[in-house]
């Protein structure tokens, strides 16, 4: 592989493990809790990201799925809040609930992490493909 690719590779690869970090960080801290089946995977998995352990299982769906869980625990205290932090951008400026911001705060960190790591996986992505079509031309 060329050394720029792989330079690229490796920013890309930290932006994503210190957004995950950030991410595990800011998620504990704010003590939202995921309801069933998906409580105990996604501690399991926010003290991967916090110690900083990679990313095993961590693709777009549980990604969403994690989305999901704010979603959920904002839209319990206003209904349709949580969908619009995911989908866009919430403005707290006058939001008097202290729990209302930093949920607020740690959807615009899941999408900072979403991002990161979606850039990661296309990158890679992009590389095989390129090889793929490099072994097909000899």
């Amino acid at each position: 592989m060329h050394i720029e690719i792989e330079r690229e590779i490796h920013n890309l690869t930290l932006e994503a493990i210190i957004h995950g970090r950030r991410l595990a960080e800011e998620w504990l801290k704010v003590g939202c809790v995921p309801k069933g089946t998906t409580k105990h995977l996604i501690r399991e998995t926010l003290e991967q990201l916090r110690e900083r352990q990679g990313f095993n299982g961590v693709n777009d769906d549980f990604i969403e799925m994690m989305g999901n869980e704010i979603r959920r625990a904002l839209n319990e205290y206003r209904d349709g809040i949580g969908d619009r932090a995911i989908s866009g951008d919430v403005d707290t400026v006058w939001e008097q609930n202290n729990d209302v911001i930093k949920l607020v705060n740690l959807a615009w960190r899941w999408k900072e992490f979403r991002a990161a790591k979606r850039a990661v996986d296309d990158k890679l992505a992009a590389v095989r493909q390129t090889d793929l079509m490099f072994a097909s031309v000899t």
